[in-house]
């Protein structure tokens, strides 16, 4: 399933989507997140829908998606190993 987010700004209408992105640039995005804000859980307790500027908006829910995202793709992997059986020696 694809995920994609449509943002629209002063640059114009732009699309990401997270599927199509690789689990490298995925975790690169995520660090560089948390190098500039500490962890998720912090940055979503200073949030304040009312008086946070717009860019912390696109950058909560940007942040969400990247974490969904990866965690989907963490799952996907380990049912298929989970699934295997194991061969007789």
């Amino acid at each position: 399933m694809s995920r994609i987010l449509a943002i629209k700004g002063d640059e114009g209408e732009r699309e990401v989507d997270y599927s199509a992105l690789s689990l490298k640039e995925i975790q690169k995005k995520l660090k560089a997140y948390e190098k500039k804000y500490g962890s998720y859980a912090r940055f979503l307790r200073t949030y304040d829908c009312e008086s946070s500027p717009a860019e912390d908006y696109l950058t909560l829910i940007d942040w969400e998606c990247l974490l969904n995202e990866s965690n989907s793709r963490k799952t996907t992997r380990l049912s298929l190993i989970k699934g295997g059986k194991k061969k007789p020696r």
